[in-house]
């Protein structure tokens, strides 16, 4: 049988990645306060919210990719998948980035298209 423990310290890396949290969670609690919706982009290595957007290979130095990237100025990670921190309402969020992602599109969806022509058959 093995036993978890349960209880014990944690160390100072895990402490600091926890008083970031903490201080983006209060900043997104404040802004809600004042109905402001906002997404904040995190590390997804140390949890620092001082992301650096990167859009092209000039921004490096190099040449590259012109894919959109992030580098973080607390810990060096780079990469193009990170996490995003929210504050909007999680049964309206979903609804608002689809939107977005299809804002080209939404004269479709006002006629009431769709997203596939009328006459496909299934």
């Amino acid at each position: 049988m093995v036993v978890e423990q349960t209880t014990g310290r944690l160390s100072q890396e895990q402490l600091r990645v926890l008083r970031r949290l903490e201080f983006v969670k209060q900043a997104l609690e404040d802004l809600r306060r004042r109905d402001i919706s906002q997404d904040v982009p995190i590390c997804p290595h140390c949890k620092s919210f001082r992301l650096i957007h990167i859009t092209s290979g000039i921004d490096l130095g190099a040449l590259g990719s012109l894919q959109p990237a992030y580098y973080c100025l607390d810990c060096g990670w780079y990469g193009r998948t990170l996490i995003i921190v929210t504050n909007r309402l999680e049964s309206t969020s979903i609804l608002e980035d689809m939107r977005d992602a299809f804002a080209d599109d939404e004269e479709m969806f006002d006629r009431g298209e769709g997203m596939f022509p009328p006459d496909t058959p299934w």
